[in-house]
């Protein structure tokens, strides 16, 4: 019977990062953009890649470990395992939910796949959170994610400046009924389809196999049809359609801008991530700014609130933001409450 009142929470999370990493002088000398440029508009000096073994699914498989572990519950304890990675991995049309099964022996649960590019993670966390309220036979679920799109980013192409920091890693979290801690609130999502056909990469599919002459030329990785189109279309766009997703998703437990305490949030450019911290309302130390690690797509939010906790920026009952955004395009925003404190209101949407 769907309880819509039932409470859900983060029990444990964690994240793999690989050891290897190109720094801004190394990419600078594979592209037409200075290191300069990219420590200082583009706003970050290194971003991590994989080393030998780090498999997008091997990736994620070594953060589930540690959030399993953390979490302290067996794995006969796990009903449902949710992958929210990419869908860059180790094989093609490959269901990675089985083998996360396999590979940490949860024989009682079941799995699927998801996809919503960087924002599926903030997705499944919303996805856990409903389930466990609409089904009572679920009580631990386990998001999984791993992340390895840097290998679809050509240093020489130009157009694709703006997404040079995406990296590689993995990250997982257990979402808990009735949890004691870190409760997952309410959330708002947005996605706007004419931004469907900004960004992808141009051979590879089933519209366009891959063909020898395009492997010569670089179509098998990402790139931007309309690069200047797009800019003015999202310049327009994202930075105003974030803050209604934010406003919204606090609205619905009663809370505004300057109730926040913390911004989990994807790494952007500076200029946009100091402009959604001035909106907000938040001092530096209130985030984290991931300089020295990369994009990590659906990841970020994850390492963000575990470096928020190594570097004492979190606190019992403080208010956590988490945003991502997705090509396509998506704008996502999940509210949560750290610690044990309950939020003031119950509900959501």
């Amino acid at each position: 019977m769907p309880r819509p009142q039932t409470k859900a929470g983060i029990l444990s999370l964690a994240t793999y990062i690989p050891k290897a990493y190109h720094d801004a002088d190394f990419i600078a000398s594979q592209s037409e953009t200075p290191a300069e440029i990219i420590r200082t508009k583009l706003g970050w000096y290194q971003k991590n890649v994989p080393g030998p073994g780090d498999g997008t699914v091997a990736m994620g498989l070594r953060a589930a470990r540690k959030a399993l572990y953390y979490s302290g519950l067996r794995p006969e304890e796990i009903d449902l395992v949710i992958y929210s990675g990419e869908e860059v991995k180790e094989y093609r049309n490959w269901p990675v939910g089985p083998k996360i099964q396999k590979e940490l022996g949860l024989r009682r649960a079941w799995s699927f796949d998801i996809q919503q590019r960087c924002g599926t993670t903030i997705v499944a966390l919303k996805l856990a959170r409903d389930m466990i309220r609409a089904s009572e036979e679920i009580q631990n679920i386990l998001v999984v994610s791993g992340y390895r799109n840097a290998d679809l980013i050509h240093y020489p192409n130009p157009r694709v400046r703006w997404m040079y920091y995406l990296a590689a890693g993995g990250a997982a979290a257990v979402v808990q009924r009735d949890c004691p801690r870190n409760q997952i609130l309410a959330s708002h999502f947005m996605t706007d389809g004419s931004f469907a056909w900004d960004v992808y990469c141009p051979e590879g599919g089933s519209a366009t196999p891959m063909t020898l002459e395009g492997l010569k030329e670089g179509r098998q990785y990402l790139d931007v049809m309309d690069p200047v189109g797009m800019k003015e279309r999202l310049e327009q766009l994202s930075l105003s359609n974030w803050l209604d997703c934010i406003d919204k998703a606090l609205a619905k437990e009663g809370y505004t801008r300057a109730d926040v305490d913390y911004l989990a949030t994807l790494l952007v450019k500076r200029s946009a991530h100091d402009y959604l911290m001035e909106a907000i309302g938040l001092q530096p130390e209130q985030t984290r700014y991931l300089a020295e690690f990369g994009h990590h797509g659906q990841n970020d939010q994850i390492l963000s609130l575990e470096l928020a906790i190594e570097e004492g920026r979190l606190k019992e009952g403080d208010l956590v933001l988490m945003i991502s955004a997705g090509i396509g395009y998506a704008w996502d925003v999940l509210l949560m409450r750290w610690g044990p404190r309950l939020s003031k209101k119950t509900g959501g949407e």
